[in-house]
């Protein structure tokens, strides 16, 4: 089955996931809802890639989740959960998804890649974060449901270095309550506790 113009040898050597062979799996994800419409396709068969595609970004959401529950309990950190929903917030949410799915070139490969006034993929982070959730969804199903191989692939090509990034700029925008009273003017000596 081949869908529009779908670069899928492109898009294999862009995943470089070892062992691929979902072929099939892999067209429907890179399927681009919006461009089902223009597929010399009957319309039972629009709405079964529809739901295939949407099954593969819930399983890949969920995955994202998982790897980045996983890795973040491998650093043998304790963490409180407001501290656990922020990494998720910063790092799995559809704009980091999306800056994901550019960096391995999803908006290249896809079903829509060549379409006329097309936005960037940077404003359209729903189409292009829920895109990079249907690969972790096929990736997974490729391994054989290796939790393992796809959290490998997923730590190595992004995570570590998403996890990397939010944690320096962390710790370059934290400031202690007698630093920002500091800059305010304010002086130990007149008082005020900083606890």
């Amino acid at each position: 089955m081949s869908y529009l113009s779908i670069k899928l040898e492109a898009a294999k050597r862009a995943i470089a996931f070892p062992g691929f062979h979902s072929d099939d799996l892999l067209e429907i994800a890179l399927t681009d809802p919006c461009t089902l419409n223009e597929m010399a396709l009957p319309r039972a068969e629009q709405d079964r890639i529809k739901r295939k595609y949407r099954t593969l970004a819930f399983m890949g959401d969920a995955l994202i989740d998982a790897i980045l529950a996983d890795y973040l309990y491998s650093t043998g950190r304790e963490f409180e959960r407001v501290e656990l929903d922020n990494y998720r917030q910063a790092i799995a949410d559809r704009p980091s998804l999306t800056a994901f799915a550019i960096a391995l070139g999803l908006p290249g490969v896809s079903s829509s890649w060549d379409r006329k006034n097309r936005k960037p993929p940077e404003d359209e982070p729903g189409t292009w974060g829920e895109m990079f959730e249907a690969v972790v969804g096929v990736l997974f199903l490729d391994a054989d449901r290796d939790f393992d191989k796809v959290a490998q692939w997923f730590c190595d090509r992004f995570l570590r270095d998403a996890v990397a990034d939010y944690e320096d700029d962390e710790d370059s925008t934290f400031v202690s309550s007698a630093d920002a009273a500091e800059m305010m003017g304010l002086s130990r000596g007149n008082g005020v506790s900083f606890t």
